[in-house]
């Protein structure tokens, strides 16, 4: 007589799914102003010191300007508020201040 064999099949086959891979790029956020992307400081150098932070709103950057610009441009309208004057005039008496006393800080 035949000697029949069974086969035995596995009923499903088990495989590993793959890794899922994110989505979203992980960036290093800037640490520094001349960093990001909406800045146009130039070289920062000495002739940068006593600069200001503005922002452009032609370039839509920020940008360096010198306090002497900065006052300027609030004037261009000849329209400087009353009340900005009057406290200036209170708090500042030019024949008092002494130049080489005045520390405006460091970098």
């Amino acid at each position: 007589m035949a000697v029949v064999r069974r086969t035995v099949q596995p009923r499903a086959t088990v495989r590993k799914k793959a890794p899922v891979k994110p989505s979203v790029l992980s960036t290093r956020q800037p640490s520094r102003l001349e960093e990001m992307g909406d800045a146009n400081f130039g070289v920062l150098d000495a002739t940068k010191d006593g600069s200001i932070v503005t922002f452009d709103i032609n370039t839509n950057k920020f940008i360096l300007t010198t306090p002497d610009q900065v006052l300027a441009t609030s004037a261009e309208d000849g329209d400087i508020s009353d009340t900005f004057v009057s406290q200036l005039e209170s708090e500042l008496d030019l024949g008092s201040i002494a130049i080489e006393n005045i520390d405006g800080g460091g970098f």
